[in-house]
């Protein structure tokens, strides 16, 4: 682990952990337009509700400024508003997003007239504001649900929060037809190049639950400045889990690979390398320290950088590892396999 590096990952204070529920805490910068709040967690099985509040303040009498109240005895999700200890008028319509015994992201753009909720990437619903924005600070989570992660990010690009549409019935996906209301990003290799289209560093599609092995195209390869954020869990009984950037997945010949980054679970060790015409260079191998467990949820960050890749865990820098094979342009496959359950892919 390399002590010279200096942090390229988001503020730490804009990231909780929130373990177990319920949860109350404030909203790191406020709340005001183009704010993104994301919640990563999972439901159990046999859930029977949970909620999402934005309040304005950390007392249990605080107003709500948005009251979203997820009820599986009758699969409908309830959006509410509280001021002065009175509850306005419900909104009930829309879809029921949520499944017992799976993970979930929810996403919560703050807009001039409302606010905008997709779950895994499919645009919900929307809520008019009736207290100010300026008001609210901080958030309440309760009932049948894990929370592992709550971001807060500020003054996003509209365009590339997965499943909110800048525009109703607008998806920011060339190619992609308009589906008035919904805007729902498929995975990229569903997506058809356009002519003169290559995604930049930012405008590379999420995708959500993937099936394992998992191979994302990278359409112009790798490049410096790209980030790439991937959630997930190892399974219940992890051997392995490896993700690489490498050229392409044909089986033979073998590709060459840029970064493996390999999880060991039956040596507690993580190996770093890298591949060319089938023959592995050296390995640099790390057993001091190792973040995984079995079943555990976890965030994992790489950033490309011009001379080595950057790796966070959690939040916190882990490794890095030097480039070997040039040009990085001529890596254009994000690959992933073995023992591990990815709940989402993004690239920044």
């Amino acid at each position: 682990m390399s002590g010279d590096c200096q942090p390229f990952y988001p503020n730490p204070d804009a990231v909780v952990f929130p373990g177990n529920v319920p949860y109350r805490g404030p909203i790191t910068g406020g709340i005001y337009e183009g704010k993104l709040i994301e919640i990563k967690g999972a439901i159990p099985y046999g859930a029977q509700r949970f909620e999402i509040n934005l309040l304005t303040g950390l007392d249990p009498s605080s107003d709500r400024a948005l009251h979203l109240s997820i009820r599986f005895d009758g699969r409908v999700v309830v959006r509410n508003a509280m001021e002065r200890g009175a509850w306005g008028i419900e909104e009930r319509q829309g879809i029921f997003p949520f499944t017992s015994g799976r993970d979930f992201t929810m996403m919560i753009l703050v807009e001039f007239n409302g606010y905008r909720i997709a779950v895994n990437g499919q645009h919900c619903w929307e809520f008019n504001h009736r207290i100010p924005v300026q008001r609210v600070s901080s958030i309440y989570i309760d009932g049948s649900i894990q929370v592992d992660r709550i971001e807060f990010i500020d003054k996003p690009n509209p365009g590339i929060v997965p499943g909110i549409p800048t525009n109703p019935g607008i998806c920011p996906v060339p190619g992609i037809p308009a589906n008035p209301g919904t805007c729902v990003i498929p995975p990229p290799e569903q997506i058809a190049p356009q002519p003169g289209y290559y995604p930049g560093k930012s405008n590379l599609s999420p995708v959500y639950n993937p099936s394992i092995p998992y191979a994302y195209p990278i359409y112009g390869g790798i490049k410096p400045g790209m980030m790439v954020y991937i959630s997930g869990r190892p399974s219940a009984s992890a051997h392995r889990f490896t993700v690489n950037f490498q050229n392409g997945t044909a089986p033979y010949p073998p590709p060459d690979i840029a970064l493996h980054f390999d999880v060991r679970f039956f040596s507690h060790s993580i190996v770093r390398n890298s591949r060319t015409n089938n023959v592995w260079d050296r390995e640099e191998t790390i057993i001091s320290h190792f973040p995984f467990q079995p079943a555990v949820n976890f965030d994992m960050i790489i950033r490309i950088e011009n001379e080595r890749y950057m790796v966070a865990i959690n939040g916190q820098h882990f490794v890095e590892f030097r480039h070997r094979l040039h040009p990085m342009s001529r890596f254009d496959t994000l690959y992933i396999e073995n023992d591990i359950i990815v709940s989402s892919i993004r690239f920044a």
